[in-house]
């Protein structure tokens, strides 16, 4: 295949540098940084873009770096190593200002400051390896692990015990020592989220991954809360019932349901509300995001807070949160792409976008947190 020398002029969603070809069309590179030009093969073409990979770097970033993780490049986990830090946060705040922005949901004055993570590396509090390693891009091949820097040391330090299938590691914020996850016995993790407390959580349960970041969310969604003198908040995907937790400890006149479609989790949210003493104010209830829709009446002052998974919310539950017309809803999510289509049919049916702001839940990473805040015209 053909060779070319392009500049990198961004970097995509999902991190692969972007340049032209002489012909015009998108090449996607990974591996590069903005500003940087580079000699490419060609190895997949497409009629409009094509994928390359770098063969020679003729002018480097003032940005580039070596990276400290040695299975980077072939380990699929990392996008960034490449670059420094300050870099990578400024790249990932322009690719959510890009898809608010080209998705006509948002204006620029909108979007906040991002917010970085504290650390870069080491921060993952959670660990999959499968046969002692990665799966590799072709989704068959196993990369064997000795360290990973982006899990906490102290997993780190007892990854040589991986068995032959999946192990699950997980280092709790009370405790000293990693440990394995059994999954015939996965037992309880306590958490400590510094602003909110602990909170007990299934073994093979969610939790953040990135516990100083998870407090900064919690702080931000306090302050959305806070604002805009809501009464009432339903929460959907609520977990094991952080958000509604901390923000009935916060606000003792508000009334928090929280919903959440894992049974497991939704008795952990209950557990967490009596130790929190906020019983009285939480209710959880084990139930999709749609049928809870249906089931709870709005209040005039009702305010709506959704986690979903990278997938977005359904598209019938995002139909009935029209329907619920709540004065405030607070959207976090793991993926702007899928975040950008909701707001897409939030936004012409009467919400505006208040506020939006990368988090960097998962650094070195392509994936990122966001925060939006959606207010009723």
């Amino acid at each position: 295949m053909q060779s070319e020398v392009i500049e990198i002029t961004s970097c995509a969603y999902g991190g692969d540098g972007v340049g032209r070809l002489s012909d015009g069309r998108i090449c996607f590179v990974p591996g590069v940084t903005p500003g940087e030009i580079a000699g490419v093969k060609i190895i997949a073409e497409k009629k409009r873009f094509c994928r390359g990979e770098v063969v020679e770097i003729f002018r480097k970033s003032d940005h580039r770096q070596d990276a400290p993780c040695p299975l980077y490049g072939h380990c699929p986990g990392c996008a960034y190593m490449h670059m420094d830090y300050a870099c990578e946060v400024e790249i990932k705040s322009c690719q959510l200002r890009d898809f608010l922005v080209r998705g006509k949901v948002a204006s620029p004055e909108v979007i906040k400051s991002p917010f970085a993570s504290p650390s870069e590396l080491f921060y993952r509090n959670k660990l999959v390896l499968h046969h002692a390693g990665y799966v590799a891009s072709d989704n068959r091949s196993i990369i064997p692990v000795k360290k990973c820097f982006l899990a906490d040391e102290k997993i780190n330090d007892i990854l040589g015990q991986a068995g032959g299938g999946e192990t699950l590691f997980r280092k709790s914020s009370t405790q000293e020592a990693a440990q394995i996850i059994s999954p015939e016995t996965p037992g309880i993790i306590r958490e400590n989220i510094d602003g909110a407390g602990n909170f007990s959580v299934a073994g093979n349960g969610f939790f953040q991954t990135n516990m100083a970041v998870a407090s900064e969310l919690v702080r931000q969604v306090k302050t959305a809360v806070k604002l805009s003198g809501c009464r009432h908040l339903l929460e959907l995907y609520c977990g094991v019932g952080v958000f509604s937790i901390a923000l009935a400890e916060s606000f003792p006149e508000l009334c928090c349901t929280g919903v959440e479609v894992n049974s497991q989790a939704i008795r952990f949210a209950k557990q967490n509300a009596a130790e929190h003493q906020v019983s009285d104010r939480c209710r959880f209830y084990a139930m999709d995001a749609l049928k809870a829709l249906k089931r709870f009446r709005n209040h005039p002052d009702w305010a709506v807070l959704v986690d979903p998974p990278r997938g977005g919310m359904e598209k019938p539950a995002l139909q009935k949160l029209l329907e619920v017309d709540a004065r405030q809803i607070i959207y976090i999510s793991c993926a702007a792409d899928t975040l950008v289509r909701d707001l897409q049919i939030l936004v012409p049916a009467g919400y505006e976008v208040r506020s939006a702001q990368m988090l960097d839940m998962f650094p070195r990473t392509a994936h990122f947190e966001v925060l939006c805040v959606l207010q009723k015209r």
